[in-house]
């Protein structure tokens, strides 16, 4: 009897694994939903009539951790931006993490490009393939607006290592 259990719920644990693990790769390349949670500046779950939610993790920037310094910041201008709004995804790929990586389309703005210029977030130069993204960031960077008012800003990767 206990075996017969074993077996029943390794058969559940391994279809939910193989629906998660599913879940960002069989998405078409550009999806729409509402963003039903802001995690922190760059993360967001989506909730879409033919998708349950996901997570999504914006393309080409970083953001500050949210016990760093303007991290509950970027975070704040995130929700108000698109929280609770219907958005357009454009999936560039999937992370290790099983994060659909993309551009977070509300309207016609760019919300990925809208944070680095307005000096919410960094170009994350290690994955950005757009140069608009890092265009943006140094017209951030000479305005001295957002993360750049401080000279010492630490970028969330380095930060992460400490």
């Amino acid at each position: 009897m206990l075996s017969k259990f074993k077996t029943i719920i390794l058969i559940i644990l391994f279809c939910l694994i193989n629906v998660h693990h599913a879940v960002g790769y069989d998405l078409p390349n550009e999806f729409s939903g509402e963003v039903i949670k802001v995690i922190d500046g760059d993360t967001i779950h989506l909730e879409s009539k033919n998708i349950s939610k996901i997570k999504i993790r914006l393309a080409d920037i970083d953001t500050p951790e949210l016990n760093q310094p303007y991290g509950k910041k970027s975070k704040k201008i995130l929700e108000m931006l698109i929280l609770g709004k219907e958005v357009m995804i454009k999936k560039v790929g999937v992370d290790r993490y099983k994060r659909v990586i993309g551009i977070v389309m509300k309207d016609n703005l760019d919300v990925n490009h809208f944070l680095v210029i307005n000096g919410h977030a960094w170009c994350y130069d290690y994955y950005n393939k757009r140069s608009i993204i890092k265009i943006a960031e140094s017209i951030a960077q000479r305005k001295k607006i957002g993360i750049w008012k401080n000279q010492n800003a630490i970028p969330p990767w380095e930060w992460r290592k400490k």
